[in-house]
């Protein structure tokens, strides 16, 4: 078996699960294109949390630059703010408007019934199974990661 099948496989399901719910959305959640709706969730989950923009980079594993321009385009699309904050001037604070809480409950029911149709079929245990082997799959590659920047660092001095 090809070592790199089970990567090759969980970025496809990715990529099918990322197309369904775009194209299931519902009409009045449309403007929360791609990763938009993720962020938008993550936002509305996390309301008594400061949200910056390194917390979004981090949460969804993407660099600055596209976690730059992602926000900047929902900014566009009036779907959140930044806002400054009293103890540092270079912070910005991501804040949902009303037009984004307004589809909050679209994109959450349209999420939770993916979510049903991605488990159907699995027991209890084999979910359970499921997510422990994502989590330490991405603890791993986590590891790796800080591991190759050490390297890095190490060699560039």
């Amino acid at each position: 078996m090809d070592h790199h099948a089970l990567s090759i496989e969980m970025r496809s399901l990715s990529k099918a699960v990322d197309r369904y719910l775009g194209e299931s959305m519902p009409e009045s959640a449309r403007i929360a294109t791609g990763g938009n709706a993720h962020i938008i969730i993550f936002l509305a989950r996390n309301r008594g949390r400061d949200i910056y923009q390194h917390t979004i980079e981090q949460k969804f594993c993407i660099t600055r630059s596209t976690a730059s321009r992602v926000l900047t385009l929902m900014e566009k699309k009036g779907l959140i703010v930044r806002e400054p904050v009293a103890h540092d001037a270079r912070l910005k604070r991501i804040v949902l408007t009303d037009k984004a809480d307004s589809i909050v409950a679209d994109l959450k029911a349209n999420g939770e019934r993916v979510e049903r149709l991605l488990v159907e079929g699995l027991s209890a245990e084999e979910q359970a199974a499921l997510r422990d082997g994502v989590r330490r799959m991405r603890a791993n590659i986590d590891a790796a990661q800080r591991e190759y920047e050490h390297d890095m660092k190490e060699e560039s001095k």
